[in-house]
């Protein structure tokens, strides 16, 4: 049945997924079975989220346009965009903390793509800069790699008008690695040495 299949992927294959660094599919995996296991809440959030997304979208445009601007004045070179927010994982912090939808501060979110870990760094820096962080809401995982090895920094800030706003900071090679896991560094390991399909570094 359809909640047998959904439960299996939220069981077993979401967590497989984040185990393997695959994490496109493990927020794909969470969302289809959230959607199934408990869906008055998915329709409820998606709700909220799409009466209120013109809104997030020009303020994630607004936040992202004033970011841009102050990396640049600082020398840095920086790809931006809106991060989408996942419905499970709004779910899941409303139930962990037992908060209302306008008490997640990462419904609104920025991804910022730099050249170098140097420069992710730096580009902490400037964001603290431009916004308040918020104590205890900073996690870098670059330097400290979740368990399947993922590797980011995430801050959260206070935005403009006073709106919670998540920044995650990488490069495009650490994203390649967060979307899709052990795929990406194998690919990356062969285009480095120059190796043909199933010829790794070690082998």
């Amino acid at each position: 049945t359809a909640l047998r299949v959904a439960r299996e992927a939220m069981d077993i294959y979401a967590p497989l997924a984040h185990r393997l660094g695959v994490g496109q599919l493990k927020w794909e995996l969470e969302d289809l079975a959230f959607r199934h296991l408990h869906p008055a809440d998915y329709r409820g959030i998606a709700a909220l989220l799409d009466e209120k997304r013109r809104d997030r979208e020009h303020f994630i445009a607004a936040a992202a346009e004033r970011l841009q601007r102050a990396l640049s004045a600082a020398g840095l070179q920086a790809e931006i965009s809106g991060r989408p927010k996942h419905l499970y994982s709004i779910w899941g912090k409303m139930q962990r903390k037992g908060i209302e939808l306008s008490e997640v501060y990462d419904v609104r979110a920025l991804r910022v793509l730099v050249g170098s870990v140097a420069d992710c760094y730096a580009t902490l820096g400037v964001t603290h800069g431009l916004w308040r962080n918020l104590p205890g809401e900073f996690d870098d995982y670059i330097a400290n790699p979740k368990a399947n090895g993922y590797r980011s920094l995430h801050t959260a800030v206070i935005g403009d008008g006073g709106k919670g706003l998540e920044v995650q900071i990488g490069t495009p090679t650490l994203h390649q690695e967060a979307e899709f896991g052990i795929c990406a560094k194998w690919q990356e390991q062969n285009t480095e040495t120059g190796g043909e399909p199933g010829e790794g570094k070690n082998e």
